[in-house]
């Protein structure tokens, strides 16, 4: 029986075992020095990372993709970036022409992930980039359909023919859990998305007292998390 660890430790990173979000891999591609001129908003809802990529470049091209119905989407206000509507699955862009695809926990809500991972691959330019977030241990929200272990998430990558570069962990499922069976201290809980969690807490203190290595903590931390953050890339030639 193979081991979480023999499984994924390729893609663990050793440098800080902090709990991170979508964010961290944003904020990583867009302070490159090949930081991409155009960006796709997979799953974009209301199209609050529009202003996160702009922070970094104002003349970025962001081009946010939902579904039609998709109840985030239509709380977007008037005059703000144009989203475009698609089924699902077959994304509205010709193959290889996409440098950076973007996806904030939309991926715990997609009714065929394999597909669309396979139109990830297709779209996405030969070296570039799919970051973002979804859900391990995240109690139903907003017709969500699944949750992944970082291993069936890197399978699904690899179907795709794209490669799981890193994982991180973001809060822990606990903390998820508790928000939703109180809902009365949902903002109590937020504050976790921007800070350590309890139980990433209680990790740390055993990894101080343990002197384990960085890339275990993070094991430990993926273990548990409510949500991982992932850095994919299509590689640049296929065989």
């Amino acid at each position: 029986m193979s081991t979480l660890w023999e499984l994924m430790h390729d893609c663990i990173p050793d440098d800080h075992a902090r709990q991170v979000n979508s964010r961290y891999y944003l904020d990583e591609a867009m302070s490159s020095a090949g930081a991409p001129d155009r960006v796709v908003d997979l799953g974009c809802g209301r199209g609050t990372s529009a202003g996160l990529f702009r922070r970094h470049d104002p003349k970025v091209r962001w081009v946010g993709v939902d579904i039609r119905d998709s109840p985030e989407a239509h709380q977007r206000r008037p005059g703000q970036d144009p989203v475009v509507y698609y089924d699902g699955v077959r994304l509205p862009f010709r193959t290889d022409g996409v440098p950076l695809i973007y996806s904030h926990q939309v991926f715990e809500h997609v009714a065929r992930p394999r597909e669309l991972l396979r139109e990830v691959g297709r779209v996405l330019r030969p070296g570039g980039l799919f970051i973002g977030s979804t859900s391990q241990f995240e109690p139903y929200h907003s017709f969500s359909l699944w949750n992944y272990t970082p291993y069936g998430f890197r399978v699904l990558v690899e179907e795709a023919g794209l490669a799981l570069d890193e994982i991180r962990p973001s809060l822990d499922g606990v903390t998820l859990i508790m928000r939703t069976y109180h809902p009365t201290r949902k903002k109590q809980y937020g504050r976790y998305w921007e800070e350590e969690s309890p139980l990433n807490t209680e990790i740390d203190t055993w990894a101080r007292k343990t002197r384990r290595r960085t890339a275990l903590v993070n094991l430990r931390k993926l273990t548990f998390c409510g949500q991982f953050a992932f850095r994919v890339t299509k590689p640049a030639s296929r065989a």
